[in-house]
C-alpha cells in the first residue's frame, strides 16, 4: 500500500504510529476462584470478527498465562493469520497468548475502524507473507505494527464504520435468510417425496450411476494456467447450489481443447466438490464454457430418469450426506473419487413428482438471486 491514490486529507501511517500492542499478563494465580471472560483463538469466527461457542470459564481450570484485555481492544489471532480471526470485545477478559491485544489511540484512529481493515483481504494477504512457520505460521507483534494503514479523519472514519456495519447487517440478514430458505426446500422436499432414510413411499432406491449418463471428473495432470480465459473450475468455485467465480483460475483455448477431450460440460449437469470441503453441489444453469480440475466431479443425469434439480437438492438430505461421509478417503485431506460416487444410492420417485418439487427450488433460486443482487448493490453504496 502507498500514499498514491488516496482521498485529500487521508495519510498513510504505520500501526505502531496509531496503536500499540497492550499485552497485560495474568498468571493462573491471578484467575483462581472466579469465573472469567476467556477467549481462545476457537470463539472468534473467520472472516466475520463474531464470537462463538463462548461461555464463561472457571478461573480454577486455567493453566496457563492469558493475555488481559478491555472493550478498548482489538483481538487480533496472530497463529495462521490467513484464518482471519479478529474480534472486538464489548467486554472485560482474559484471552490466550495466541491473540494479541491491540490498543488503538482513540485521537487518532477508532477501534472500529481498525478492526474493519485487519479484516480486509488486503491486509490479509499482506500479513500471510509475514508469518514466519511451516506448519504453524505466526505474526509477530512486532511485524504486525510495521504494516500501513491508511488513516483518514476521525468523524471520516466513524461515517465509514458506520456504513460498513450496515451493509455487514444485510449481509447477516441475506445469510439468514439464504438458510431459511434452504431449510423451506428440504421441507417441501420431505413433505413430497418423505424422508429417505425411511422410504415411506417405496421408491425405487438404485446406484447413481444406473441413472445417469456420465459421471467423472476433472484433469487429473494440473493443467497450465493463465491470466484470463476460459474458466477452471475447482472445489473451491462449488459452494452450495451456487457457482462462485469470485477466486477462479483459468485456461487457454489449447489446454480447454486438451481437457475437453474427455467430456464438455453442458446445462443440467451436477457439479459436486470431491476435496476438502467435500459434498457441495451446483447445477450449470446456463451455457458457460468451463474445465474443471480433479477435485470436482461432473454428474449427467438421465432426463428421462432424473431430473438434474431434484438431483442437485437430494445431495442436502441426510440420507445422501452419511453415504458421501463414509466414501470419503482420509488419507491425508478429505477426498471423494469418481468410482464411490458412482456406488451412491438415490431414491428415483416418478418424474412427475420431480417436477413439483423443481418448481418449487426453482422459484428459491429466483429470489435468493434477487437478494444476492441487493447485497451486491448495498455493499456498492
Amino acid at each position: 500500500m502507498n500514499k498514491e491514490g488516496l482521498p485529500d486529507g487521508w495519510e498513510l501511517v504505520k500501526i505502531k504510529d496509531v496503536a500499540e500492542i497492550d499485552n497485560k499478563i495474568i498468571t493462573p494465580d491471578g484467575m483462581r476462584g472466579e469465573f472469567q471472560n476467556y477467549i481462545g483463538l476457537e470463539n472468534i469466527e473467520s472472516n466475520t470478527g463474531q464470537l462463538v461457542n463462548f461461555s464463561e470459564t472457571s478461573g480454577d481450570g486455567i493453566k496457563s498465562n492469558k493475555f488481559q484485555f478491555t472493550k478498548e481492544h482489538i483481538l487480533y489471532g496472530k497463529l495462521r493469520p490467513y484464518l482471519n480471526k479478529v474480534y472486538l470485545p464489548n467486554f472485560t477478559g482474559v484471552c490466550s497468548t495466541d491473540i494479541i491485544p491491540i490498543k488503538p489511540d482513540s485521537n487518532l484512529l477508532t477501534r472500529e475502524f481498525l478492526g474493519y481493515f485487519l479484516r480486509t483481504p488486503e491486509f490479509v494477504n499482506t500479513i500471510n507473507t509475514k508469518a514466519t512457520g511451516a506448519n504453524l505460521p505466526r505474526v509477530y507483534p512486532n511485524t504486525l505494527l510495521e504494516v500501513s494503514v491508511p488513516l483518514p479523519p476521525l468523524d471520516l472514519q466513524r461515517k465509514i464504520v458506520a456504513i460498513l456495519d450496515k451493509a455487514e447487517a444485510t449481509q447477516r440478514l441475506r445469510a439468514e435468510a439464504d438458510a431459511l430458505m434452504q431449510q423451506l426446500v428440504q421441507s417441501v422436499y420431505i413433505s413430497i417425496f418423505g424422508d429417505p432414510v425411511s422410504n415411506p413411499q417405496g421408491w425405487d432406491i438404485v446406484s447413481l450411476e444406473s441413472v445417469c449418463k456420465k459421471i467423472t471428473d476433472g484433469e487429473h495432470v494440473t493443467p497450465k494456467r493463465t491470466q484470463s480465459g476460459i474458466y477452471l473450475l475447482s472445489a473451491r468455485n462449488i459452494k452450495d447450489h451456487e457457482i462462485d467465480l469470485s477466486d477462479v483460475d483459468y485456461i487457454d483455448q489449447d489446454e480447454y481443447n486438451r481437457i475437453s477431450k474427455r467430456i464438455i460440460p453442458q446445462k443440467g449437469d451436477v457439479l459436486i466438490s470431491c476435496s476438502g470441503s467435500v459434498g457441495r453441489v451446483s447445477q450449470v444453469t446456463d451455457d458457460m464454457k468451463f474445465q474443471m480440475v480433479r477435485s470436482v466431479a461432473l454428474i449427467r443425469p438421465d432426463n428421462q430418469k432424473l431430473d438434474s434439480t431434484y438431483l442437485e437438492y437430494t445431495f442436502d438430505t441426510n440420507y445422501l450426506k452419511a453415504q458421501i461421509a463414509q466414501s470419503v478417503n482420509q488419507s491425508s485431506q478429505a477426498n471423494l473419487f469418481q468410482n464411490k460416487i458412482r456406488k451412491l444410492r438415490i431414491p428415483v420417485p416418478p418424474m412427475h413428482l420431480q417436477k413439483v418439487f423443481v418448481d418449487v427450488a426453482v422459484r428459491k433460486g429466483r429470489i435468493t438471486e434477487k437478494q444476492r443482487l441487493n447485497s451486491t448493490k448495498t455493499q456498492t453504496l
